[in-house]
């Protein structure tokens, strides 16, 4: 492009050098003509002053094309327009991305934490669930020693009384014998036919007391046949099977009774129902863990050694017979207590006849040793009395003593009224 410009000036100026000579030639050989050459070679030089300029601009006019970019091209920018609206698209898509990342980063995080917290909430209900448990279980094994130790010094104390019982027997055999000797001895000095006969009447009751005190012995030593040992165990299956179906059918009165408290807002009483059910069932799975086997009992190989009378009726039946109803007697007591003790704070009516307990009546029975219509009968003399002293704080037929329960000895008695053979 300069180049071509400077062509053009250098054309220029060799076109006026040109003309002007020749232009003097002809104004010297032409003087008429003069003025008219003389506009002309003014035109000539105008023309050629603004050729001079044109090619000036134009040179100049190139420098500045030369100096300043070239014009983009509309095309090329409308292009590259819509690829800067992509890129800004992109741009905001990527993120909304991250933003939805890390929203759902923040769920992720809360729903961890929250599974943690009920994690740790779980794990805090199992450690108190298991410390109440243990709480309960350690209750249970103090009450279950205090049973126990009452049980023993019951125990004990039936045997002194037994004991009592022999001494007092052989202080009379020996008086007896003493006046007998006293008797022989005074006959003998005033009739000897008739010592005679006192000392054969002696050798006889002699002899009838020994027979009958090795027929005891003998007793305790027998066991039962092998026959009347399975005539007893296929008894105790059927009460053991009797049983679970009782058990199976009580829970809807269990319900029945809770709602009825409810609606009466008796509210000790419902609490004395809560304990009576958790305390039952309790029991029960103490006797279910003990693996129970009906062949190592030895309530199936052992006589009878006690009887008792009810109805007009004698019973015989052996130590471990003896010893279930007299817990009927002793928990039926306890329970009665209870009862008695929350109609009284409840401000209800004297009423032990229909109290659960007294109808269920089977605290304590498993299906075994006796019927579970026997146990029951029991169960209610029990209860009744504690009913009594619970609910009037007599304490006529039991004492309390560190927070339990327990009738009286002599009161037991009185109401089983067990009798040794013998």
């Amino acid at each position: 492009m300069q180049k071509q410009i400077l062509v053009r000036m250098i054309g220029a100026v060799l076109a006026v050098s040109f003309v002007g000579p020749v232009l003097a030639r002809e104004a010297l050989q032409d003087q008429p003509q003069h003025k008219q050459q003389r506009e002309e070679s003014d035109q000539d030089r105008e023309k050629a002053r603004k050729a001079k300029a044109k090619a000036k601009a134009q040179e100049q006019h190139g420098v500045d094309q030369a100096q300043a970019p070239d014009r983009p091209n509309p095309r090329a920018l409308e292009m590259r327009e819509r690829e800067q609206a992509q890129a800004r698209n992109a741009a905001r898509q990527a993120e909304q991305a991250r933003a939805r990342e890390q929203q759902q980063a923040e769920i992720r995080r809360a729903q961890v934490e929250r599974q943690t917290d009920q994690r740790r909430e779980q794990q805090h209900e199992a450690a108190m669930r298991e410390q109440r448990q243990a709480e309960a279980a350690a209750r249970q094994r103090a009450r279950q020693s205090d049973q126990d130790r009452q049980r023993q010094v019951d125990v004990d104390t039936d045997r002194r009384t037994n004991q009592r019982r022999e001494q007092q027997r052989a202080a009379a055999i020996r008086e007896q014998r003493q006046a007998e000797a006293a008797a022989r001895q005074r006959a003998r000095q005033f009739d000897p036919d008739r010592q005679r006969q006192v000392d054969v009447d002696t050798d006889r009751r002699t002899d009838l007391r020994r027979d009958r005190d090795q027929q005891d012995a003998a007793r305790q030593r027998a066991r039962l046949s092998e026959q009347e040992r399975q005539r007893l165990i296929s008894l105790q299956r059927q009460r053991a099977a009797e049983y679970q179906r009782y058990v199976a059918t009580r829970q809807a009165a269990e319900r029945q009774r809770i709602l009825a408290l409810q609606e009466q807002r008796r509210i000790q009483q419902y609490r004395y129902q809560q304990l009576y059910w958790e305390r039952q069932r309790a029991l029960q799975a103490e006797w279910q863990a003990r693996n129970y086997s009906y062949l190592n009992d030895p309530y199936y190989y052992t006589p009878a050694s006690y009887r008792y009378q009810r109805s007009g009726r004698y019973y015989e039946i052996n130590r471990y017979a003896a010893d279930l109803l007299q817990q009927a007697i002793r928990y039926g007591y306890e329970q009665g207590v209870r009862a008695g003790r929350a109609d009284r704070l409840d401000g209800w009516r004297y009423d032990y006849r229909n109290n659960y307990a007294y109808v269920d009546a089977n605290y304590g029975y498993y299906g075994y040793y006796v019927s579970q219509e026997e146990y029951n009968y029991y169960f209610r003399q029990g209860f009744r009395r504690g009913y009594e002293d619970g609910y009037g704080r007599a304490y006529r037929y039991g004492r309390y003593d560190d927070g339990n329960y327990s009738i009286l000895t002599s009161v037991l008695q009185l109401i089983l009224n067990l009798q040794p053979f013998g």
